[in-house]
């Protein structure tokens, strides 16, 4: 017998997560009429989009595929689907210049940039994940050296824009910070330095932290001396921050006051969707699937996409203890631990059930809705533009 937990978590992913015949029932590929595209189309994010028709057998075979891939992205690059056989979606269809089914789109900043289309014969899930999460535009100044923080601050404060130093001590830029990157372009100039052993952040005056930690320094336009942001290094946590800052006239001071008395409350969504995500993880890490060996490859390498930490769209470590509501400074107990686990990236699945591979994998050409076919580009996919 259920219980009111978790009929209430199916209410919420079914109400969120809309879903054609052909994606898995739980997926986080989100469904897309004309009115909800253009919605999309106007944030400045980057995006994935597969045009679909529900009777294509190949788009039937790539759904469960596209769907993990959707997984290993959430929430950093959201990932959607238009029914292109649905009346009210075939002048959208047509005017993204759709021809055959499937037909994967990346739109890197919304409507500002054009869109690119994914022309491999591989659908595999590694395959879509590594496509999209290359290809988010690079808005990113990388800081090699401690001297040279200074130097960015300085020259950087001539330009008038508020600016934001990330500290970590991931090998690789995180993905969220990327994300923010590329959202924020032209209004907050975002920069990353690696602190591998924290020795940048005692020189600036901080503590080195703790193994998974990372700092956020708010700059203010002009201005060379740092505010520590004090909030949840989290998607939606540091895109409201951001945003509170962009016109240059805020009181940083007030607004990190109010970023940091935000709790920290786990979703139960979000929660369910970081197993099923470290489930997928904790299979590849005993080499479970052939077409998952690159992904593990590159995990061992250190290119960890959304940082040491698996919770939904956060850097670093999820914190484990959270204020109650009556009192601030009443603390709740302990969130669970996650273990060792947490130390890869997490990657997709939409079930702990996953087919054993095929010995070779077949490109099949896309579908179109008439009697002739279109054949997909079978070459492999480029070399990433971005390099994350």
């Amino acid at each position: 017998m259920w219980n009111t937990q978790a009929i209430a978590l199916t209410l919420v992913l079914t109400s969120t997560f809309a879903s054609a015949a052909i994606f898995p029932k739980d997926t986080v590929v989100k469904m897309l009429d004309p009115k909800g595209f253009r919605k999309v189309m106007k944030a400045n994010e980057t995006t994935m989009v597969a045009f679909v028709a529900p009777w294509c057998g190949h788009c039937q075979r790539m759904a469960p595929e596209y769907s993990k891939a959707a997984l290993g992205l959430y929430p950093l690059i959201p990932t959607y689907a238009v029914d292109c056989d649905a009346d009210a979606n075939k002048r959208l269809c047509h005017d993204q210049g759709v021809q055959g089914f499937p037909t994967i789109k990346l739109y890197p900043r919304g409507k500002q940039l054009n869109p690119l289309t994914y022309d491999s014969g591989d659908r595999s899930s590694s395959s879509f994940f590594y496509w999209a999460s290359r290809r988010v535009p690079n808005h990113i100044k990388k800081i090699g050296q401690l001297d040279d923080i200074q130097r960015w601050v300085e020259e950087s404060a001539e330009r008038g824009l508020p600016r934001a130093l990330l500290l970590t001590k991931e090998k690789i830029i995180p993905l969220l910070w990327t994300v923010l990157g590329n959202k924020f372009a032209g209004k907050i100039e975002l920069a990353s330095h690696r602190d591998r052993k924290g020795k940048s952040s005692v020189a600036m005056g901080y503590e080195a932290g703790e193994q998974k930690s990372s700092k956020v320094l708010i700059y203010a336009p002009g201005s060379t001396t740092p505010v520590r942001y004090e909030g949840i290094n989290k998607l939606d946590s540091l895109s409201k921050f951001f945003e509170s800052v962009i016109d240059g006239t805020a009181d940083l001071k007030a607004v990190n006051e109010e970023a940091a008395s935000e709790e920290f409350v786990p979703d139960e969504a979000e929660l369910e969707i970081e197993r099923k995500q470290e489930a997928q993880r904790i299979a590849l890490a005993h080499g479970g699937f052939a077409n998952f060996i690159d992904f593990e490859d590159a995990l061992k390498k250190g290119h960890n996409p959304h940082g040491s930490q698996g919770y939904p769209g956060m850097m670093g470590d999820m914190p484990k203890k959270m204020k109650e509501p009556e009192s601030e400074s009443k603390v709740a107990e302990s969130m669970v631990e996650t273990g060792d686990a947490k130390e890869q990236a997490s990657f997709a699945a939409s079930s702990a059930e996953v087919p054993a591979p095929t010995a070779a994998h077949t490109p099949e050409p896309s579908e179109v809705p008439t009697e002739e076919t279109e054949a997909s580009k079978p070459e492999p996919a480029s070399a990433p533009k971005d390099e994350l």
